[in-house]
């Protein structure tokens, strides 16, 4: 069996870095479409990932619009920081007093959409798959880093001159 180059090994890394992003945003809009997050397909078309290489390390920058988050965490309007997490309008007896607990029409009379009536629920695309992913990542990157190394030594103890 031929052992692998530094490059051939580099390169492999650069391209199984570049998958991994490519394969965590389709994942995520995979997730969006499960859990019906796609109203208007705002969310889903802001995804986008970049992998920067230089060497020895590599950066992956994911972004996405911020209104993912809470949808992740059922938050949004009504929901403030500090508020000891009371909220009036989770609670059934405000949510019948107020007609919240019934479908109603958001937005302009000539668009929107309507509500169900429920209150939000968490719809967690975001985490669980992150969490998962990143520890595939890291298992991966030690394997190929070990192996570079090893090549690396491989190459030193072929030519004794050379690495001197």
């Amino acid at each position: 069996m031929a052992e692998s180059t530094p490059q051939q090994i580099e390169a492999q890394q650069r391209k199984w870095l570049d998958e991994w992003a490519k394969m965590m945003v389709q994942i995520w809009r995979d997730k969006l479409s499960y859990w019906n997050i796609r109203r208007t397909g705002t969310l889903m078309g802001s995804f986008q990932e970049a992998v920067s290489h230089n060497g020895l390390s590599a950066n992956i920058l994911m972004r996405f619009l911020s209104y993912g988050i809470y949808q992740a965490y059922g938050t949004g309007f009504g929901y403030k920081s500090g508020n000891g997490g009371d909220l009036k309008f989770l609670d059934p007896a405000y949510r019948r007093e107020h007609r919240l607990d019934v479908p109603r029409k958001v937005g302009p009379a000539w668009g929107g959409y309507y509500t169900s009536g429920e209150p939000r629920q968490r719809r967690d695309w975001f985490n669980p798959k992150l969490f998962g992913s990143m520890m595939r990542l890291r298992e991966t990157m030690a394997r190929m880093i070990g192996e570079e190394a090893a090549a690396v030594v491989c190459d030193a103890l072929e030519n004794p001159r050379a690495a001197l």
